[in-house]
């Protein structure tokens, strides 16, 4: 059983932060979801002042930032980005959001169903629709046909190629490991009544590839030669992948390694993923213990600073709110580190 203190406990419960307060009841203190005691802190939601100032700088009671559909994915003041924000922070559904989403199918979905950077089929990004999948179930759209279109885009490039991700890395990783988490959190969003077979191959998919490589030590332990000495030799194209071919048949039996970046943990988080993120896309789709989860499991716990864990990345380009200090407590990532903790481990309140 892992121990939290009561303190911790009290401080999520603060009225400054209603979705950390609703969130910790039913989920940290299982209180039934229509308690009074829940239902007073759901009720307050779109009182959070992040949530607040997102809603205040949309722009014609529609989009953020600029309405060109090339804009959507500006860094970190677009619409797509607002919504995977606002979802992330459990808002509820209002006529501003639902505008803002009716701005993304209309500029962001081409003919294919992913969400792209430009509005087009070329420049669809896997992440990105994983993230506004996910979205889209929070806020209500699992019925629409056009949610229907970018779960049928993630299946047919990630689960119909047994996991293969389009997005190809210059290091010697096959493909983006950071994207599984993500595709595992939107299809864990989907009632397990509606899962398809296909459905439950890619969580399948996901989660065999995460526990393969004890969730984040999958950065072949070469890498960084590999990247000094195509940078030195200045490759691209064909000599890049030639290079790449040659460098792994010379080096066959490459440990994986932590990914630095993976052990640090932050909230919100964008295209990145960290340890803790996976692990909460795990209990997420309900996955049983597993002794290759061990050292992810104790490093969540060693983050942890008088019970609380810290926010350890902060966002270079601007945001309209801040929802997180960089290097201060969050309640967010405690919330969800204790979360993890106590579906693996247990949770016992102490004094």
């Amino acid at each position: 059983m892992f121990e939290v203190k009561q303190d911790v406990l009290n401080w999520l419960l603060e009225d400054n932060n209603p979705p950390i307060q609703y969130l910790t009841l039913i989920i940290l203190l299982d209180k039934e979801a229509n308690s009074s005691e829940a239902l007073d802190a759901k009720n307050r939601i779109m009182t959070y002042k992040p949530i607040i100032e997102i809603l205040t700088n949309q722009k014609e009671n529609s989009y953020w930032y600029d309405k060109r559909k090339d804009q959507n994915y500006k860094k970190y003041l677009g619409t797509f980005w607002q919504l995977i924000f606002l979802s992330n922070i459990h808002a509820e559904k209002n006529e501003q959001i639902s505008n803002g989403i009716e701005h993304i199918f209309s500029t962001g979905q081409p003919l294919n169903g992913g969400f792209s950077v430009s509005g087009t089929n070329s420049l669809v990004i896997t992440c990105l629709t994983a993230n506004i999948l996910r979205s889209l179930i929070h806020f209500g759209y699992w019925n629409d046909e056009r949610t229907g279109k970018a779960l049928e885009y993630l299946l047919a490039n990630f689960v119909d190629t047994n996991g293969k991700i389009r997005c190809q890395p210059t290091g010697l990783i096959s493909d983006c490991y950071m994207t599984l988490p993500k595709i595992l959190h939107a299809f864990s969003a989907i009632a397990k009544e509606d899962r398809t077979t296909r459905v439950t191959k890619g969580i399948n998919l996901c989660v065999d590839r995460m526990l393969e490589n004890q969730i984040y030590k999958y950065l072949p332990e070469k890498n960084r030669e590999y990247m000094k000495t195509i940078a030195e030799l200045k490759l691209s194209g064909q000599d890049l992948v030639d290079k790449k071919k040659e460098f792994l048949k010379n080096n066959p039996d490459m440990k994986h390694i932590a990914k630095s970046s993976w052990t640090k943990f932050g909230f919100p988080l964008s295209y990145t993923s960290d340890v803790l993120d996976a692990m909460k896309a795990l209990v997420s789709a309900e996955v049983k213990y597993s002794s290759k989860m061990r050292d992810a499991l104790d490093l969540i716990k060693s983050k942890q600073v008088n019970g609380k864990w810290i926010n350890e990345k902060q966002y270079k380009s601007p945001m309209y709110t801040t929802i997180e200090l960089y290097q201060k407590e969050s309640k967010w990532l405690t919330l969800h580190a204790l979360e993890v903790l106590k579906y693996y481990e247990g949770l016992k309140i102490v004094d």
